[in-house]
Order: structure tokens, then C-alpha cells, then sequence
């Protein structure tokens, strides 16, 4: 009996550890990548964004900027949960919708090489991603002519993913499969 016992014991303090390491586990910061919830706004602090949040339909999305609008957000970092103001650096624009970059991370953004592009059917040639601005919604399809190297282009299909409806802002991602169609 008392090794049946001391089983038992084993058992149970196993399974509560487990639930508390769960427990634990489950309040932590969320894994990457965790997209914050975030909204424009050109000045403030932490609790000027706290009080704004609940009219400003905050969108977790990626930091994508409207070129006309300052670089002020407001933001939720996942540690701690608490509402942030920053200025972002605006990086590369397309559409006229910009990289939103934070300024502790702008040297992981040094060197980065962004595809030449353009919409079918327009003149403007953007190196930035492939950002587009309207009324979206995620999963809109998208076609961009990326420009090689060589100076050819080859036509891209995808779906807008990151919209955030308070900016009209939104990232194409390239379909898996492309047809190495040449665009006019």
C-alpha cells in the first residue's frame, strides 16, 4: 500500500506542477510574432493612449503608416500589457503607406533590400514592400509587376493580409505559386 500511495503522491504533485507551469506559461508574453494592437495617434503617453483606446478601434496589425500622417502611435507591447505611446521611424513607402519602424529595432531594418515594383497599369515605382491603401479587406486579391534585376518584370498575384481599417493600409503577400508571367 504505501508504495501505491507514494505513486499516487508522485502523481498528483506531477499534475499540479504541470498546471502551474501551464499557468505560468499562459500569462507570459505571447510567442513571435505577436502583432500589438496599435492606433495612430501624433502625441501622448501611456495614459492618454489607455484612455483614447476604446474609440480608436485599435487593429492588431503590422505597423504599416499613411505617408501624410505623423509617426506617432500608440501602441500594447505584450510585456507588459500596458498602453505605449512611440514615435515610429517611417521607413520605405508604397501607396502611399510606409514601414512603421520602432526606434530599438531600426538597425535590424539597415540594409534591407526591398523588391522594385508597381501596380499594373500605373508609372509609379516604388522599392518598398508591397503595400497597398484603400477600402481592403484581408484576403483581397492583389497583382504587383516586380522588376528583376535584369530590368524584366514578372507579374505577382496575392491577397492583402495586415489591413488595418484605421489607416486603409494593408501588406500583399505573393501567392506561393507564381506564373513567371512576363506584365505589360
Amino acid at each position: 500500500q504505501s508504495g501505491i500511495n507514494k505513486m499516487i503522491g508522485f502523481c498528483t504533485y506531477a499534475l499540479i506542477s504541470l498546471l502551474l507551469i501551464q499557468n505560468v506559461r499562459s500569462q507570459e508574453s505571447p510567442s513571435p510574432p505577436y502583432l500589438a494592437p496599435w492606433f495612430l495617434l501624433e502625441d501622448g503617453d501611456s495614459a492618454i493612449c489607455a484612455a483614447e483606446a476604446p474609440t480608436r478601434n485599435p487593429s492588431a496589425t503590422k505597423i504599416i503608416l499613411p505617408e501624410e500622417e505623423p509617426t506617432g502611435i500608440c501602441i500594447k507591447f505584450p510585456s507588459p500589457f500596458k498602453w505605449m505611446h512611440e514615435k515610429m521611424i517611417r521607413g520605405p513607402c508604397a501607396n502611399t503607406c510606409c514601414e512603421g519602424i520602432p526606434p530599438a529595432v531600426q538597425d535590424k531594418f539597415i540594409g534591407v533590400k526591398y523588391p522594385k515594383w508597381y501596380v499594373p497599369g500605373t508609372k509609379d515605382i516604388f522599392q518598398a514592400p508591397l503595400y497597398f491603401r484603400g477600402n481592403l479587406y484581408d484576403g483581397d486579391e492583389k497583382e504587383a509587376c516586380v522588376i528583376n534585376d535584369d530590368g524584366s518584370t514578372v507579374l505577382v498575384k496575392g491577397k492583402i493580409t495586415n489591413y488595418n481599417p484605421n489607416t486603409k493600409c494593408g501588406l500583399m503577400n505573393p501567392d506561393e505559386k507564381q506564373l513567371e508571367e512576363p506584365c505589360s
